[in-house]
């Protein structure tokens, strides 16, 4: 009897608790607590788009027939999510007086890629009839999370920016094949530098794979920040796979610091070591 006395007394004095508290502060406990649950739910929303410094998060965007990676479109950290986002020009570019010196391939399968980076995001798009062998394993390289569990340098820039070799060394070796170069589709040779419009050969935002012969590319790319003269003229590694869409793309560029020129670490060391405390320092 008195345990049970004694819950009902437990019992009445709760009521009169909650009957005493005043509104005002009913509310403001109210507020509070989903102000926690929204800061704990955003949190774990956002988690995998901090967990990397430098090239963290490369993925796939989804939609309805192109390409799916392991992150939905409604995860992407890029202003641009669908392709279906995109202009006809901008899906299927041709020759104009401003960018393009030739029409590119037309059709094939396209790509939407979005990049993190430590000087913010940008999306490529990928055209699988620019480079139908180097488009494949560029992919590959995303869906094995080569960009995403590793930090990946930006180690020589001037005019262009080449990257790579990733800061885990197993996964710069597990990448470290060569693949067939792909068909040229520029003109060729030194009489297709720059037309009589002033345009040149490699338009800015193009990306294509590094390389140093015939049949050399693997896990090394470029991306132009300016027009190029030179480039995509005869080396076998430079037809273009791709280029940046959308304003926030090349924002994202011109914020990439280019003052160490050719004189970033050297690319034995970040295959030897990663980016190990030596390269962060030196």
């Amino acid at each position: 009897m008195a345990t049970g006395n004694l819950k009902k007394r437990s019992e009445m004095t709760l009521r009169q608790r909650r009957k005493n508290c005043p509104p005002l502060l009913r509310l403001f406990l109210l507020l509070l607590l989903i102000l926690m649950v929204s800061v704990i739910f955003y949190y774990n929303l956002n988690f995998d788009n901090k967990k990397n410094e430098l090239f963290g998060a490369a993925t796939v965007t989804k939609d309805k027939k192109f390409h799916l990676d392991h992150r939905t479109a409604s995860q992407s950290i890029c202003p641009i999510t669908s392709i279906s986002a995109l202009s006809p020009e901008k899906l299927q570019p041709t020759a104009d007086d401003v960018r393009y010196m030739v029409t590119p391939p037309k059709g094939g399968k396209l790509h939407l890629v979005c990049c993190d980076t430590t000087k913010g995001q940008f999306n490529l798009l990928l055209h699988r009839n620019w480079a139908p062998r180097g488009v494949p394993h560029f992919l590959e390289m995303i869906e094995a999370e080569y960009f995403s569990t590793s930090r990946v340098p930006l180690f020589r820039c001037t005019d262009a920016c080449q990257f790579g070799l990733a800061g885990d060394v197993n996964m710069t070796k597990r990448f470290n094949r060569r693949i067939p170069d792909d068909p040229p589709w520029l003109p060729l040779g030194p009489d297709h530098r720059e037309n009589e419009k002033g345009v040149r050969r490699y338009p800015a935002g193009y990306f294509t794979h590094a390389g140093s012969g015939k049949d050399s590319r693997s896990n090394q790319f470029v991306i132009t920040l300016k027009p190029n003269r030179f480039m995509g003229g005869g080396s076998p590694w430079e037809v273009p796979m791709g280029e940046l869409i959308g304003d926030h793309s090349f924002a994202t560029v011109e914020r990439w610091y280019t003052g160490y020129g050719e004189k970033g670490p050297s690319q034995k060391l970040l295959h030897d070591e990663g980016v190990s405390k030596k390269v962060l320092t030196g």
